[in-house]
């Protein structure tokens, strides 16, 4: 009873502050895609429940939001969690892999969102398949009106952020397009990415995830309004690919 109750919290009190509403975890007017397709996505979970996303950077390495890992300000033990790989399903097949480590972004603020990026190291390789691939990083933020794609587990219905879901057990995918900052309301320093329109956007459950364009890691989900109605905003991979790079190779080698 401890643990459901624990998932449940932990859904429901990812929030932030201002204007963008809440941290992001969305997938609305998407559809069912293979994992064949986006072989890099990965659910990342805890006590055996998906709970953010993320995207297989190499063998060993995943790349995610920061504030998959707080609860309440505080972060959990990175030990806690496991990650999916090679599967369309958040609940069977594919490969489970045991979190060894995580680097937070040392700038990460919870209640705003900012800086919202993740390094996660696992436990063991992953063996690639045509359903497991790393994503290579985008060095350059997309032009607005650029068309991308954002992939996870997350809430379909529109309305339903706030209240508990399960969320769909086949992942969803859903085309994005890029709009300006200001669409937003994010800041205008390149950290953040935004995209989407009305009834097309990420939910609760796809944070972490990632945005592609040109199937190059543009993105990472991050926040978004409420009732997921609208645009998101996902941390920018090409202004964070020093920081990335740099705390990957900060890792203990394995043996």
């Amino acid at each position: 009873m401890f643990i459901e109750s624990f998932l449940l919290l932990l859904a429901l009190n990812f929030l932030s502050a201002g204007r963008v509403i809440r941290p992001e975890e969305r997938i609305i007017g998407g559809n069912p895609t293979e994992i064949e397709d986006v072989p890099w996505m990965v659910s990342i979970q805890i006590y055996g429940q998906h709970l953010c996303g993320g995207s297989i950077y190499n063998a060993d390495t995943i790349i995610t939001a920061a504030h998959c890992f707080f609860f309440n300000g505080a972060m959990l033990d990175p030990r806690y969690f496991e990650i999916r790989a090679g599967s369309h399903s958040k609940q069977s097949n594919g490969t489970l892999v045991k979190v060894a480590a995580a680097i937070i972004h040392e700038n990460f603020v919870f209640r705003l969102l900012q800086n919202d990026i993740a390094v996660v190291r696992l436990s063991k390789r992953l063996e690639f398949t045509n359903k497991v691939q790393p994503i290579p990083l985008a060095e350059s933020n997309p032009e607005p009106g650029t068309m991308s794609f954002a992939t996870g587990w997350g809430t379909t219905i529109e309305g339903e952020a706030g209240k508990a879901s399960k969320g769909p057990i086949h992942l969803q995918g859903v085309k994005l397009r890029i709009q300006t900052p200001n669409f937003c309301g994010v800041s205008h320093d390149g950290s953040r990415i935004c995209a989407g329109y009305y009834r097309q956007s990420t939910c609760n459950g796809d944070s972490g995830g990632p945005l592609v364009v040109n199937r190059k890691l543009v993105g990472v989900t991050s926040g978004g309004f409420k009732n997921c109605w609208s645009s998101a905003f996902f941390s920018s991979v090409p202004y964070f690919r020093e920081w990335i790079l740099n705390a990957i190779k900060s890792f203990p080698q394995h043996v």
